[in-house]
């Protein structure tokens, strides 16, 4: 599995309406092959600041499947007008499931050619 991390902010007196789009855009991502959740986190310091988190099956899913979709460029176009800077996006694997041998795996050949889309 693969844990995308988005780190979201928010233009200033766009949180309602961002928070509103982001719920249908769920409906987007909910249906691609390799989705397996998310869960989205307020800051408690910093109003205008989320944490997206995306479950992924594998790093092809979500940097081939989901972002060379026509899903994708809809997502864009429905949420990229609330962020302010663009999104700080990273992959993370479990490694007490995937150990060390998925890793290296991960970011040798074809892999690692993709995670930066």
């Amino acid at each position: 599995m693969i844990l995308e991390a988005a780190t979201l902010y928010i233009k200033p007196g766009a949180i309602n309406e961002f928070e509103s789009t982001l719920r249908s855009a769920y409906g987007i991502i909910s249906t691609m092959r390799g989705y397996l959740g998310h869960e989205l986190y307020k800051c408690v310091e910093n109003r205008d600041e989320y944490i997206l988190l995306i479950r992924w099956n594998t790093i092809k899913d979500h940097a081939i499947g989901f972002r060379q979709s026509p899903e994708y460029k809809e997502w864009v176009e429905l949420l990229q007008p609330y962020y302010d800077p663009e999104p700080s996006v990273k992959h993370y694997i479990d490694i007490r499931v995937g150990g060390r041998e998925y890793e290296r795996e991960l970011w040798s050949g074809e892999a690692g050619k993709v995670t930066d889309p």
